[in-house]
């Protein structure tokens, strides 16, 4: 299915509440060699993460809303020791500046365990890609695959990932 957003893998589409593992979050990928990511966790998938011992979240989404209710992460998480970075990144008119903020997020937090979401793991599956191609110097070739796992960008996200 394609619309304005994009397409989106309709075989990474997951049922919102199996909180028993990571992996059933949203649209849960983990990158080679980085970190874990999705879509918008659940409260109880936030808590989940708590559990599993990361460190850093990062929510490149605008809004944290589940269904049409919206809560606050940071209140969940701030009992824990998790350090939660919010960049909010418009979908329909992602930021340099905004990239850069992440980079920046990315490469301090580096050695921690990292878990970087977004609403639906298109933002950060996109920031993800430019990161490794841009910063990290993979090729094209060996890491858009990741990127499809997740959709195939709209024309916005291609012209911000010059694709």
């Amino acid at each position: 299915m394609t619309n304005k957003l994009g397409s989106a893998n309709p075989n990474r589409i997951k049922g919102f509440e199996n909180n028993n593992k990571v992996e059933n979050i949203y649209n849960y990928y983990k990158v080679p060699g980085l970190y874990e990511t999705s879509g918008q966790p659940t409260s109880s998938q936030l808590k989940l993460l708590v559990k599993k011992g990361y460190e850093v979240i990062i929510n490149l989404a605008q809004d944290s809303i589940v269904g049409k209710v919206a809560f606050n992460q940071e209140s969940i998480l701030e009992e824990s020791n998790i350090r939660y970075i919010h960049i909010p990144v418009d979908f329909d008119n992602p930021k340099e500046s905004d990239f850069e903020k992440f980079v920046s997020i990315i490469k301090k937090y580096k050695n921690k365990k990292l878990f970087v979401h977004c609403a639906a793991n298109m933002r950060v599956s996109a920031f993800t890609y430019r990161y490794r191609r841009d910063i990290l110097n993979l090729k094209h070739d060996e890491i858009i695959k990741d990127l499809e796992k997740i959709w195939k960008p709209n024309k916005v996200w291609k012209s911000f990932l010059n694709l």
